[in-house]
């Protein structure tokens, strides 16, 4: 059993709590990192690289993120990074690299080898907490783009291949309807791909933003607007003359195939 920092007046939420698993061979650390993160999060810690697999490999609850150093004796962090990585068990988890380590080949290593983010230490409170709170938000949705898609290949697989049918193909980026097919942008097949998943039900265009896009920082709500233009064109020469996507005005957009036929 890790020890493990817990929050105190958190007790009965700890359930709905992430979970991060701090590996660091330095206790100074441990409990420098403990401390800052138990009020918002559960957080067990490993001294070794040993003892983190250890762990790994036999708990109910898998961490959602994993702080990691990388000067530890006997096996590295780059090592167990890389390792973690190519188990099927734990290769879904962030992984985050804070070391003493400046040299910036050297960080460019750590990213190679999986880890999504690299802290410096001596680290900054916030910095930390921030980097978390920003990676766990990513992972949250790309979970939940996922979840959709499973409910689309679900929905394509109930399909009947007629004439009537409409299928999109994530692996070309096509829309086939009544044995024609059109292209789209992969930024535009993500948000048809998204409403299609859950016909008539309405997404605002920020949460479009989130679950299309979850890993773009530089697109605007407004594009969205332009994507939807521009599916609605592509759609048209598929001789599909009514709005699959629909504008609900003050809302947002949906997918209808109420006219369909």
């Amino acid at each position: 059993m890790l020890q493990q920092f817990l929050p105190r007046e958190k007790t009965r939420m700890q359930e709905n709590l992430a979970r991060i698993l701090v590996i660091d061979d330095e206790r100074t650390n441990i409990n420098a990192l403990g401390t800052i993160l138990s009020p918002n999060y559960i957080v067990s810690v490993a001294l070794s690289a040993q003892q983190a697999i250890k762990y790994l490999g036999s708990t109910s609850c898998l961490p959602d993120l994993i702080l990691l150093d990388v000067v530890m004796p006997q096996v590295s962090g780059f090592d167990l990074c890389q390792q973690l990585k190519k188990d099927h068990r734990f290769q879904h988890i962030p992984i985050i690299f804070i070391s003493a380590i400046t040299d910036p080949m050297e960080k460019v290593k750590g990213l190679q080898a999986g880890a999504i983010d690299f802290i410096s230490k001596p680290f900054n409170t916030f910095e930390v907490e921030a980097r978390i709170e920003t990676h766990l938000k990513i992972t949250t949705k790309q979970q939940a783009l996922e979840a959709h898609n499973q409910k689309l290949q679900a929905i394509n697989s109930s399909l009947t291949l007629g004439p009537q049918s409409l299928i999109i193909d994530e692996h070309t980026l096509r829309i086939v309807y009544k044995k024609k097919s059109v292209e789209l942008t992969k930024l535009e097949f993500k948000l048809f791909q998204l409403l299609y998943a859950q016909p008539e039900r309405v997404y605002s265009r920020m949460q479009i933003l989130d679950l299309a896009y979850p890993d773009l920082r530089d697109i605007s709500d407004r594009s969205i607007d332009a994507h939807v233009k521009n599916i609605r064109k592509k759609i048209k020469t598929l001789g599909i003359e009514h709005a699959i996507i629909q504008s609900v005005y003050g809302a947002g957009y949906r997918y209808s195939s109420q006219k369909l036929t």
